[in-house]
């Protein structure tokens, strides 16, 4: 009888977790290149049975007395963001940019480098390319980009190069820092369309494949459809 008190109570934590985690999904439906986050769910073998039967993934704790080494318990096994490409939306504005591939901005804040799909910027009083926080876009070298250009027209090609002006006076600026990383599980959603990387062994990679898009922003990756079928889906699981 304890066993299914607590076999049910483990499952019940745990799908209440996965309903917070959809909520939070829908909310940021509408923010621009928010991914969305996934959880996985896995048996797990009480904690008190044999130590061949023991998973160092484990967390859910039952009292040794009650336990059962027949009995399995739910578990999370894998929390992460998915980090796949959003649907692109037109702006026309000249600082709104859209990746079309995997990879990231970079960007300086006062906490260090992090890095972003939202490519919604803008200049601040000093012409530099900055986000809608006022944190400064960087180039390839690691230095802010200063677009010094009253009045010209300003072109981002597709491998992030910037100019301003047209023809015999187009005068080259800058290239965007475009970069990915072998592992993007090894980045942290710290809010506000940023990511911080918490593996000091990670190198970022300079991106090949991926074009900028002028004038475009990403939308999140959230699927409503799917996330609240999920969420019927979780619910239903408390009733049974």
């Amino acid at each position: 009888m304890h066993e299914g008190i607590f076999i049910a109570a483990s499952a019940g934590i745990k799908q209440g977790k996965k309903l917070d985690v959809i909520a939070q999904n829908i909310a940021n439906v509408n923010n621009t290149g928010y991914k969305r986050d996934r959880l996985v769910f896995k048996e797990f073998m009480p904690p008190f049975a044999p130590d061949e039967q023991l998973n160092a993934g484990r967390n859910v704790l039952l009292p040794a007395q009650i336990s059962n080494s027949n009995v399995s318990y739910v578990g999370v096994s894998d929390y992460y963001t998915d980090h796949s490409s959003g649907g692109l939306r037109p702006t026309e504005a000249t600082f709104d940019l859209a990746l079309g591939g995997p990879g990231f901005f970079t960007i300086s804040t006062q906490e260090g480098v992090r890095y972003t799909r939202n490519g919604n910027f803008r200049l601040n009083t000093q012409n530099q390319l900055v986000n809608q926080k006022g944190d400064l876009v960087l180039d390839e070298q690691d230095s802010p980009i200063v677009i010094d250009a009253p009045g010209a027209d300003i072109s981002i090609d597709a491998q992030g190069n910037i100019s301003a002006g047209t023809g015999l006076n187009n005068l080259a600026i800058g290239k965007i820092k475009l970069v990915n990383f072998e592992n993007p599980k090894t980045l942290e959603k710290i809010g506000d369309g940023l990511f911080r990387q918490n593996d000091p062994e990670a190198e970022e990679k300079p991106l090949t494949d991926t074009t900028v898009k002028q004038g475009f922003l990403e939308n999140s990756n959230v699927s409503v459809v799917e996330e609240m079928t999920d969420m019927l889906a979780t619910l239903r699981l408390f009733e049974t």
